[in-house]
């Protein structure tokens, strides 16, 4: 039940790359983001891919560990499921984290402002003292730390990619309760029905789904990974399987993705690319192993590897774009005041491929050199605390 499932992980890497440009968009890239409205809103939507992370998370945990869990929960259960995804997730967090606060400090002590590029400069908030925002918030400092920003703070602080880690955090906690319900196969159909209401009722009450903070936004993520871990434990006939282990099925779907997003924001649109994610990621579980055009071109050692440093990805794209930009803005202001002016879409890719490198190296070195041996590091400690416990 452990074995790997192909497509999943390479997935994460086009997720994270589509989340990096989402938030580029803002800050390096300003001058072409209403010209580009005017040709496809892919750009716009694709905050949503926070929640293929969201489902992905919920299939491929509950493919991991149902059975753990099936027979029953108990406190040593929960407490080593916990163990293990917390030294997953916290420390290439707390050290991008450490990394915005030891630039703040530099900020604080040589009294610099905060520079998010032309876009935040004609919203007002250039030249805001450190500590003091938009994001880089000293009193946000504490729910950072414990990982609960997600819900403590209604606008994104410090990393600003970090508040799905924080209710994805959250949504850990309750998933060992979840799986003696979902195994249950009468009570389970209730589960996707209830959570796509609650994506619906979150839609009603505040628009869209951008929402990162608060109870919202937890709901927002338990929703998608509840999903995501009922789907799961769908049972499929040996026919069906085969049936959809087809190259044609899995590129519909995926291009289906691709045209919702491109979609203007309809109302309930971003519920229906939630769904399209979710059926997505269903079909691309299914698939085995071949070596067909179409299946390479989703599992091939390139896309393999990007969704391998995804996480890296995730997290450090917006260190990337929240330091970089005012170190450029200090060092390099007449150059970037040229870059604005910018608007041909040759100076775009060419500025996006130098972007996406940047974001690439960083996160190789970091996926190598600190997410690996600090989750393998922290996975040892907690095994020699349980020896000595024991």
């Amino acid at each position: 039940m452990n074995k790997s499932i192909p497509i999943l992980t390479p997935l994460r890497g086009i997720a994270a790359i589509c989340v990096a440009f989402f938030h580029a968009r803002l800050v390096i890239f300003p001058q072409w983001k209403d010209t580009l409205i005017e040709y496809t809103h892919f750009l716009e939507n694709s905050y949503l891919w926070v929640d293929l992370f969201f489902i992905l998370s919920g299939f491929v945990i509950m493919h991991v560990y149902q059975n753990t869990f099936f027979k029953g929960i108990n406190f040593y259960n929960w407490s080593k499921f916990i163990g293990l995804r917390f030294s997953r997730i916290y420390p290439l967090f707390l050290a991008t984290l450490l990394v915005l606060v030891a630039w703040e400090t530099f900020k604080y002590m040589a009294n610099i402002g905060f520079y998010g590029g032309v876009l935040f400069d004609g919203w007002g908030m250039s030249g805001i003292p450190a500590f003091q925002g938009p994001f880089n918030r000293g009193d946000a400092l504490i729910p950072n730390i414990m990982m609960l920003q997600g819900v403590l703070e209604k606008d994104l602080s410090w990393n600003i990619s970090s508040w799905s880690l924080s209710v994805e955090w959250l949504s850990y906690m309750v998933f060992p309760f979840l799986v003696p319900v979902l195994m249950q196969k009468k009570v389970s159909l209730v589960i996707p029905v209830l959570f796509i209401i609650s994506l619906v009722a979150i839609n009603s009450h505040h628009g869209s789904l951008d929402i990162t903070g608060g109870v919202l936004a937890y709901l927002r993520a338990l929703s998608s990974f509840a999903l995501g871990t009922w789907m799961c434990t769908i049972t499929l006939s040996e026919k069906t399987k085969e049936r959809i282990n087809s190259d044609m099925l899995l590129l519909v779907i995926f291009l289906m993705c691709i045209y919702v997003l491109h979609l203007p924001a309809l109302p309930f649109n971003d519920v229906f690319i939630i769904m399209a994610f979710a059926l997505l990621v269903f079909i691309s579980a299914q698939q085995q192993q071949r070596n067909t055009v179409i299946f390479k071109l989703f599992e091939n050692k390139v896309t393999q590897f990007l969704g391998d440093i995804s996480y890296s990805l995730y997290l450090w794209h917006a260190v990337i774009l929240l330091v970089g930009i005012e170190i450029i803005n200090l060092l390099f202001p007449q150059q970037l005041v040229l870059w604005h002016l910018q608007t041909s879409w040759i100076s775009a890719i060419v500025g996006g491929f130098f972007y996406m490198a940047v974001v690439l190296v960083i996160s190789t070195f970091s996926y190598y050199y600190l997410e690996k041996p600090a989750m393998r590091g922290l996975r040892q400690f907690f095994q020699r605390s349980k020896m000595i416990t024991q």
